[in-house]
């Protein structure tokens, strides 16, 4: 022990020190506990079995009693117990009466936490009710509120008693609601070749192909289900492929339908299929034929078509549906447009140097974009329009396909190499620019 005597500062050592030393953290700590010490012996060797270094007593590991260096060293310190100083020497702190002195809010179930006094090996409870002890140290403990309501009690006990010292706590109402998961944004899309061949981005899902197939006539769209959970292709010839869960509504050839310029006088149509789109609802869906024949299976209602008004000015290369399903607009390679039904009509290109190769609604249905071949995008109605990969994409590599984000704040246009052009908000999940393709892609769709 360092001492002040005399003027000065010096050690001292022995009972004459260690006796009233521990006279005096005795009577401190009565002054805690409910009841007097007393017996201290059994308290002391069972906090040491709880593992107690540190917070209680600090371990001797250093030196010896062989003052005069005559007894060989004897008896050494070891860690822990050991004959030259028992269990270690003591920390007042530690070997306190569990007391308490501060609990903080909360509710059943939740982690608060106490303050006090030789907490590291204590039981505490809330009235009754005993808490689960997370983490603790001699001052300091974090438990989780046993169930209950009201205001309660909040002691703690151990092997050497309990203290005078508890505080209250009082139940808060039910536990706040946890935080909504995060979101994560959901974006992809399908590339179609025209061998039927399926290229899946983002969050889209393969669901099949007909890659692998022995096909009539080449694949020329694709269309996916609401959920965006399966898609269907359609051939050239009106054959129609349903994966994952879109359902099978029919096909032309399931209708007797030859594929145009089949030879003979035989049920055919008039021209091949270019395109198809899903009904409002995707219980049914809508094909286009390039002389702007409209074909329409399950529940998608038939508005009309370009035979049925005498004519079209230019080849048929999409249909889209407006958002009430009751109309559709149909797009041609000269740049018409013709409204169907009750879709209203925002305009059109007109005749361009460059032929049109694709066209996609907005999401709300209230306008359209329209693609040229060369990359350049033209928007009507509340379709803004955002750019496209002009002198980028053309000639054997033209642009094939436009398709929309969920939120029509941008949009995608894929080339016939299958390179993958983002605009506005949307993602550019991948493409298949510089790899190899069986045959060109000739649609897309996504979300």
């Amino acid at each position: 022990m360092v001492v002040y005597a005399n003027g000065a500062w010096g050690a001292g050592r022995g009972t004459s020190f260690a006796a009233p030393f521990m006279a005096g953290l005795v009577v401190d700590r009565n002054d805690g506990c409910t009841t007097p010490t007393g017996v201290w012996t059994p308290a002391l060797y069972a906090l040491y079995a709880e593992g107690a270094y540190g917070t209680a007593f600090t371990d001797i590991t250093s030196g010896n009693t062989d003052m005069t260096g005559s007894n060989g060293g004897a008896y050494p310190t070891t860690s822990g117990y050991d004959a030259a100083t028992g269990i270690g020497s003591p920390l007042a702190q530690g070997l306190s009466c569990p007391e308490v002195t501060a609990v903080s809010a909360g509710y059943s179930g939740a982690q608060v936490t106490v303050a006090g006094l030789g907490l590291e090996h204590a039981t505490i409870s809330f009235g009754a009710t005993v808490a689960q002890v997370v983490s603790a140290t001699a001052t300091s403990a974090t438990v989780v509120v046993p169930s209950g309501s009201g205001t309660v009690t909040v002691r703690a006990t151990s092997v050497l008693g309990a203290g005078t010292q508890s505080s209250t706590f009082t139940y808060r109402g039910t536990p706040p609601p946890p935080p909504p998961p995060t979101q994560v944004a959901q974006h992809g899309y399908w590339l179609v070749g025209g061998d039927g061949g399926i290229f899946s981005f983002g969050s889209a899902q393969f669901y099949g192909s007909t890659g692998s197939m022995s096909l009539q006539r080449p694949v020329v769209g694709i269309t996916p289900t609401a959920d965006r959970s399966g898609y269907w292709l359609v051939a050239s010839d009106g054959g129609t492929f349903a994966f994952g869960d879109a359902g099978y509504y029919g096909s032309l050839p399931g209708l007797g339908y030859a594929p145009a310029g089949s030879p003979g006088n035989v049920k055919k149509l008039a021209a091949p299929i270019v395109g198809i789109v899903p009904s409002a609802s995707g219980s049914g869906y809508f094909m286009v034929a390039a002389d702007g024949g409209v074909f329409a299976f399950g529940d998608a209602a038939f508005e009309g078509s370009c035979p049925g008004i005498g004519g079209c000015s230019g080849t048929a290369v999409a249909v889209t549906p407006d958002a009430s399903g009751k109309g559709y607009w149909l797009v041609t390679a000269t740049g018409h447009v013709y409204a169907f039904g009750d879709a209203p009509y925002y305009g059109a290109p007109g005749p361009q140097t460059v032929p049109v190769t694709s066209a996609v609604r907005t999401p709300d249905g209230r306008g359209y974009w329209i693609l040229f071949a060369n990359g350049a995008v033209a928007g009507y109605g509340d379709a803004a329009n955002l750019g496209g990969p002009v002198g980028v994409v053309g000639g054997a590599n033209a642009a094939a396909a436009i398709l929309t984000t969920a939120d029509g704040g941008g949009y995608w246009v894929v080339s016939a190499a299958g390179a993958v052009y983002a605009y506005g908000d949307a993602v550019n999940d991948g493409g298949m620019g510089g790899g190899h393709l069986n045959a060109p892609i000739i649609a897309a769709t996504g979300w």
